[in-house]
């Protein structure tokens, strides 16, 4: 960029924002649509893969994805009709539900995320002239920002 930086406006930020969102969203989208998934089933099935055996809550899949409660049930609704989780009641509150990774999803899961890491290399890094460092940097500022609004 031969721009100082400082001198950007804050509107040209906002497109540069939205434009790179929507990039990155149609990198994971197209990956995806190779199993069958959408990114918002990815990241569903990540957490529930983070979760292991003992699953995770769909309120805190609620909080986790900041989204609403009929979105992550539909999600985890058809996550649960394709095989990929199944949904458990809390043995200790009835009112609250688990939802859990097939254990036979997992290898699956691991190829997913393998291959759309490498997919996004390949495509900022090679198409996009970003170094690893750029992009490490990106996804570190990305973190501090959701993390400072939690």
């Amino acid at each position: 960029m031969n721009r100082d930086i400082s001198q950007i406006s804050t509107y040209e930020s906002g497109v540069m924002q939205a434009t790179a969102n929507r990039i990155l969203g149609r990198i994971n989208a197209d990956f995806l649509s190779n199993y069958d998934l959408t990114p918002s089933q990815w990241f569903v099935i990540g957490y529930c893969y983070d979760a292991g055996s003992t699953g995770i809550a769909l309120s805190e899949l609620m909080r986790l994805l900041d989204t609403s409660m009929p979105h992550i049930t539909n999600t985890v609704n058809m996550l649960e009709s394709k095989g990929i989780l199944h949904k458990l009641t809390n043995p200790g509150d009835n009112r609250v539900k688990i939802a859990k990774l097939h254990p036979k999803y997992k290898k699956t899961a691991d190829e997913i995320e393998k291959g759309l890491r490498e997919e996004l290399r390949t495509q900022l890094y090679s198409a996009g002239n970003i170094t690893r460092q750029e992009l490490s940097d990106y996804i570190t500022v990305l973190h501090k920002l959701t993390q400072a609004n939690k």
